[in-house]
């Protein structure tokens, strides 16, 4: 496995493997990490749906198979949320780079529009974790991972420029709920970089695409290939 955690737009909440969506796209992809802005995107109304990279372990028993989940959330709320971030990341900060991985975006999102948005999380979690209880909970982890980045967002005033004041601040020093989901976010030209240790909460703009390690199928393509 590749490590990563994933990021589709498609127009269903998959119940099960099998429950596949008529419209499906790729997004992005992260290695060892959710990114800020896949958290605040998956914070609306964000819910557990099975995950449609896997049914299960190769080496589960067919009539017992392990069940993976992925998290589910409203495209519409959650692209608000983001582009309420990224107008007071803007008034934050002067970094040509961040402003233009905050451009880039929104406008890769705003092009690539559905119902609901998926975050696959089952690469990374079954690093630590087999056991299908402990995925379970390590998916609920990130759940409240999201409702929380939306609540900060929510926190965020409505005037930019004090909320970009308030953001710098939060992102700078350790507060409580709900701003404390900030902190660590670096509003400069490091906002990605986690390989030189410049940051441990990516805001994840760096790397957009809709073709990603895994290309899941949509309701036609995975009845054809059955």
């Amino acid at each position: 496995m590749a490590n990563r955690s994933y990021l589709y737009s498609l127009d269903n909440r998959p119940e099960s493997y099998e429950d596949r969506p008529d419209t499906i796209s790729g997004l992005s992809e992260w290695p060892y990490a959710i990114p800020f802005s896949y958290l605040v995107l998956l914070s609306g109304d964000p819910r557990l749906c099975a995950s449609l990279i896997s049914d299960g372990f190769d080496d589960d028993p067919a009539e017992r198979r392990t069940k993976l989940y992925a998290i589910s959330g409203e495209f519409d709320a959650g692209y608000a949320r983001l582009t309420k971030f990224a107008a007071a990341a803007r008034a934050a900060s002067d970094s040509a780079d961040l402003r233009a991985g905050l451009d880039e975006a929104e406008k890769f999102l705003d092009a690539h529009r559905d119902r609901y948005l998926l975050l696959e999380t089952i690469e990374l979690d079954t690093m630590i974790e087999s056991d299908e209880d402990a995925l379970r909970t390590a998916i609920e982890g990130h759940l409240d991972r999201c409702r929380e980045a939306g609540a900060a967002i929510d926190a965020l005033p409505d005037d930019v420029t004090e909320a970009g004041a308030v953001l710098a601040k939060a992102a700078a020093q350790q507060s409580g709920a709900p701003l404390g989901a900030f902190h660590g976010l670096v509003l400069g030209d490091d906002f990605d970089n986690t390989r030189d240790d410049k940051t441990d909460n990516p805001v994840g703009l760096s790397w957009w695409t809709d073709v990603l390690y895994f290309a899941l199928w949509n309701r036609e393509e995975f009845a054809a290939n059955q």
